[in-house]
C-alpha cells in the first residue's frame, strides 16, 4: 500500500475499531455487574433477615413459621421468582413460592481452612418453570450445626433488558464508529490536500502550464510547497532564456548567411559555377540545421502557459488551411477527432500534425485522413495520419524521420518536417511508426503520446 492517505486511514481506522471494541465490551459488562450487584445486595439482606429469625426461634416449628413470615409476601406466592431454602443438618425449610419444586444444589466449593469463615457462593441456575435464577448461599454459625441459607431471584427480565441494552449499545457504537471513520477520512484528505496541489502543480509544470501553488499549508508541508513554487519560477525563467537565446541566434545568423549568399551569387557571375554551387549547398545545409535547432529550442521552451489543444476544432481549422494551400491538386483532408480539450500544448500539437498533414498532402493523390483518440484508462493520445499517395519503399521506411532524409528529391523541402515530428514525439516521451496504409495505400504514420508526462530534451 503505497498511498500515504490510505495508509493513515487504515491505521487510524484500526485504532478507532480497537477503541470502539474496548468501549463496547466495557459498557456491556458494566450494566450487568451493576444490576447483579444490586440484586445480590438484596439477596444478602434477605438471607441475613432469615438467619436472624430462625436463629432466635425456640424450636424447628417456630423457626419454619418465623422464616415464612420474615421473608415477606413475595416468597409465599407460588413460582413468584423469589425463593429460599434454610438448612441445618437434617432440618430444612423451603419457601412456599417453590410450591412442589426444589432449588437446584449450589456448585460444590473447596473446603475452607480451619478457623476461616467459608465465603459466600454465588451462582446462576435454572429454577422452577425454566426461570433463570441468580442465587447466593451464605453460611452462619449455629448450635450444634451451622445454618446454610440459599436465597434466589428470577433475573430473566433483567437479562432481557441487558440484551436489549447491548443491541442498542452495539448499534450506537457502530454508528459512532462509522461517523468517526468518515470524519477522520475527511480530515486526512483535507490535511493532505496541499500535497495534492503540489502534485498537480508538478504535472502542470511538465505540460508547460502556469504552476504556482497558492495558499498556506501546514508547517510540515509548506517547505515542499515553497520548493515547488521556486521550481516553477526557475523553470519559467529557464524557458524564457531558451526562447530569447533562440531568437538571438536566428537574428545573429541572418546577416552572415545573407553575406555568404551574396558571395555565392558574385562567384557565379564571375564564372566560378562550381564554387557557387558548393557555397549554396552549404548555405542550404546551414539553413536546414538552423531551422531544426530553432524548432528544438521552441519545443524545449514549450507553448503558451495554460494552453490546451482543442482536438477537433483546431485540427479542422488546420485541415482547412492546408486544403486551401493544396487546392490546385484537389486534396481533401478527413478529420476524425474527439470534441475535447487535451492536456497538451496547442503549439506543439499544431506543429506535429501540421508537419504530418503537410507531408501527406504533398504526396497524396486526393485523400488524406487523420484520426485521434484519447485512451482515458492509460491517459494516452493515439493518432494516425495516412494518404493515398505512392507510399514509401520498405527499404526507406527505417530512415524516415532522420534530419535531411527525403524519399524524393523532386518534391520541395529540406526533409525537416518529419524530423521535427520525431522531436515533438520524443519531447512527450511517445512513440511513432511509419508503414503502408492498408485503407488508402500510401504512407501511414501512427503514434502514441502519454499525456501530461513531457520529457525535457535538454535534460
Amino acid at each position: 500500500m503505497n498511498s500515504l492517505r490510505n495508509r493513515l486511514s487504515l491505521w487510524l481506522a484500526l485504532v478507532l475499531v480497537a477503541a470502539a471494541a474496548l468501549l463496547a465490551t466495557g459498557l456491556e459488562r458494566y450494566p450487568r455487574d451493576l444490576v447483579e450487584g444490586y440484586v445480590l445486595s438484596r439477596l444478602e439482606h434477605d438471607a441475613d433477615l432469615l438467619y436472624a429469625r430462625v436463629h432466635d426461634a425456640p424450636d424447628t416449628a417456630a423457626a419454619a413459621e418465623a422464616a415464612q413470615q420474615a421473608a415477606g409476601t413475595v416468597y409465599r406466592l407460588p413460582l413468584s421468582g423469589h425463593y429460599f431454602r434454610v438448612v441445618r443438618g437434617e432440618f430444612s425449610i423451603r419457601s412456599r413460592s417453590l410450591w412442589d419444586e426444589e432449588l437446584p444444589p449450589m456448585p460444590a466449593r473447596s473446603a475452607a481452612s480451619p478457623g476461616v469463615e467459608a465465603p459466600d457462593r454465588v451462582a446462576r441456575m435454572s429454577g422452577p418453570a425454566g426461570q433463570a435464577l441468580l442465587a447466593i448461599e451464605r453460611t452462619y454459625p449455629g448450635d450444634p450445626e451451622p445454618w446454610r441459607i440459599v436465597v434466589a431471584e428470577d433475573v430473566s427480565q433483567v437479562d432481557e433488558a441487558i440484551a436489549a441494552f447491548r443491541r442498542w449499545l452495539l448499534a450506537g457504537v457502530a454508528l459512532a464508529l462509522a461517523l468517526l471513520l468518515w470524519v477522520q477520512r475527511r480530515l486526512i484528505v483535507r490535511g493532505l490536500a496541499p500535497l495534492e496541489s503540489a502534485v498537480d502543480a508538478c504535472r502542470r509544470l511538465e505540460r508547460g502550464e502556469a504552476a504556482p501553488v497558492g495558499g498556506r499549508a501546514p508547517a510540515e508541508v509548506q517547505p515542499m510547497i515553497d520548493a515547488v513554487n521556486r521550481l516553477a519560477r526557475h523553470q519559467a525563467q529557464r524557458l524564457s532564456r531558451i526562447r530569447h537565446a533562440a531568437g538571438n541566434l536566428s537574428h545573429a545568423l541572418k546577416t552572415p548567411m545573407a553575406v555568404l549568399a551574396q558571395a555565392a551569387d558574385e562567384a557565379a557571375s564571375r564564372g566560378e559555377a562550381a564554387l557557387a554551387a558548393t557555397m549554396r549547398a552549404q548555405l542550404d545545409a546551414m539553413r536546414a540545421t538552423v531551422e531544426r535547432e530553432l524548432n528544438r529550442a521552441r519545443l524545449a521552451g514549450g507553448g503558451t502557459p495554460g494552453s490546451g489543444f482543442e482536438a477537433r476544432a483546431q485540427l479542422q481549422a488546420l485541415a482547412a488551411a492546408l486544403g486551401r494551400l493544396h487546392a490546385a491538386r484537389g486534396v481533401s483532408i478527413e478529420v476524425d477527432a474527439p470534441d475535447a480539450r487535451l492536456p497538451v500544448d496547442r503549439e506543439d500539437m499544431l506543429e506535429l500534425f501540421g508537419n504530418l498533414l503537410d507531408n501527406a498532402c504533398k504526396w497524396a493523390g486526393s485523400r488524406v485522413r487523420i484520426a485521434l483518440r484519447h485512451e482515458g484508462a492509460t491517459e494516452t493520445l493515439v493518432f494516425g495520419v495516412e494518404d493515398d499517395g505512392p507510399g514509401v519503399p520498405d527499404a526507406l521506411l527505417a530512415d524516415i524521420g532522420a534530419a535531411g532524409a527525403r524519399a524524393d528529391e523532386s518534391r520541395p523541402g529540406h526533409g525537416l518536417g518529419l524530423a521535427i515530428v520525431g522531436d515533438i514525439v520524443a519531447q512527450y516521451g511517445g512513440s511513432i511508426e511509419y508503414d503502408r496504409s492498408e485503407a488508402l495505400g500510401g504512407l501511414r504514420v501512427s503514434g502514441r503520446l502519454p499525456l501530461g508526462e513531457a520529457i525535457d530534451p535538454a535534460a
